[in-house]
C-alpha cells in the first residue's frame, strides 16, 4: 500500500505543552529514499481549529488535550490516542486587581479555562470543589464560581482588558492555561501565581497524540515511524540543559529566550519517555470525574478501543536515545 500521506500534517497549538513536536520537527530531516515523508507542524490559536481540521481530515493527527480527546471519541470520531507528549505544564494565576486572597475570594467572580473537556478544568473544578465551592458554566444553577472557555493565547488580554476598566461583581478572578500565557499574565503585572497544575495531580498527564483511524490504516509504517520520532524527541528534550530547552522553547512559542526559560522552570512541565505511554488509568480517572462529578462527558468510552499502545510500546524500547 502506498505512502498516502508523504507531507504528515499534525495541528497543535503553540504551548509549551506541544514543545515536542517543536523538537521533532527540529530533528527530522528532509523526506528522503529512507523516510519518503515530512512532518509538518500545522500551528493553530484554538482547539476548534483543530477539532475541525481533524474531522474534514485536512489534517492526520494533532497534538490535543486528552479530556477533549476523550470528548472527541465518545461523539463519534473515529481517532485513536497513541501517546502522552509530555506531563504537568499548566499554571494557574489570579487577576491581580480584585484582591483574591483565598480560594473562597473566587466566590462570585469568573474564571478563563481553554476548554471544559480539559485537565485545566478537572483540576479547577477538584479545586474548588474541596473548598466547597461550585464551578461550572454561567447557566449553571447554583454555580459559585462560572467559567469562560477562552483561547489560551487569549486569556492574558483578556486580564489586561478587564484590569483597565471599572471591575464590577462578576470580575474575572483568574485563570488556569497552558504555557506561556499563565506566566504571560504575571510577566505582564497582570495576574499572580497561584499554583502550578503539578501542585494538584503530580506528574499528571495532559495533552496527547491523536490520529485519524483512516491514517493509521492507509499508512501504518509512517505512523509507527511518527511515534518514534516523537520518543526520540522526548529523549532529546530530556538530556538538553534548561539554556537549549529555552532556545527551542523561544523559537517554537516565538517568545523570548529568557522568559521562555522561566516559563520552563515555573511550568514544572516533564517529557520523560517513559512517561508518555498511555496511561489508561490516568485517562479513565478523567473520564470518570467528567462524567460523575462535572456530568459533562455524554458517555465513557471503550478505552480498549480508543487507545492504541502498540507503537508507543515499540518506540519506548527502540527510539534510540540522545547523546
Amino acid at each position: 500500500m502506498g505512502n498516502h500521506f508523504p507531507d504528515i500534517c499534525i495541528g497543535h497549538l503553540k504551548i509549551v505543552d506541544h514543545l515536542l513536536l517543536g523538537m521533532a520537527a527540529a530533528n527530522h530531516p528532509e523526506k528522503d529514499e529512507h523516510r519518503p515523508w515530512r512532518l509538518i507542524p500545522v500551528p493553530m490559536n484554538t482547539w476548534d481549529e483543530i477539532c475541525d481540521k481533524l474531522t474534514n481530515e485536512t489534517i492526520q493527527g494533532a497534538f490535543v488535550t486528552t479530556p477533549l480527546a476523550l470528548e472527541l471519541f465518545a461523539s463519534g470520531m473515529d481517532i485513536r490516542f497513541l501517546m502522552f507528549v509530555h506531563r504537568s505544564g499548566s499554571l494557574m494565576v489570579k487577576n491581580r486587581k480584585i484582591g483574591i486572597h483565598s480560594l473562597s475570594d473566587f466566590r462570585g467572580r469568573s474564571v478563563l479555562i481553554p476548554e471544559q473537556f480539559s485537565i485545566q478544568a478537572i483540576l479547577m473544578h477538584k479545586l474548588f470543589a474541596d473548598a466547597g465551592l461550585v464551578l461550572g458554566p454561567h447557566d449553571q444553577t447554583a454555580v459559585d464560581v462560572a467559567w469562560e472557555i477562552v483561547p489560551p493565547y487569549l486569556m492574558p488580554k483578556m486580564l489586561l482588558a478587564e484590569n483597565d476598566m471599572d471591575v464590577d461583581d462578576m470580575a474575572i478572578g483568574g485563570c488556569m492555561t497552558p504555557e506561556p500565557f499563565g506566566s504571560l499574565a504575571v510577566h505582564q503585572n497582570q495576574a499572580d501565581p497561584v499554583c502550578t497544575s503539578d501542585s494538584l495531580w503530580k506528574d499528571h498527564p495532559c495533552c496527547g497524540f491523536v490520529a485519524t483511524r483512516h491514517f493509521l490504516q492507509t499508512s501504518p509504517q509512517i505512523a509507527e515511524s511518527l511515534v518514534k520520532l516523537f520518543f526520540t524527541a522526548a529523549r532529546h528534550l530530556e538530556t538538553k540543559n534548561i539554556l537549549e530547552k529555552a532556545a527551542l522553547a523561544a523559537g517554537f512559542l516565538e517568545q523570548d529566550q529568557a522568559f521562555a526559560q522561566s516559563v520552563l522552570t515555573r511550568s514544572k512541565i516533564r517529557f520523560i519517555p517513559e512517561k508518555l505511554m498511555p496511561d489508561t488509568a490516568a485517562i479513565d480517572m478523567m473520564q470518570t470525574y467528567m462524567a460523575d462529578a462535572m456530568k459533562i462527558l455524554p458517555r465513557k468510552v471503550d478505552l480498549n478501543t480508543f487507545v492504541d499502545k502498540t507503537r508507543a510500546q515499540t518506540a519506548l524500547t527502540e527510539a534510540p536515545i540522545a547523546d
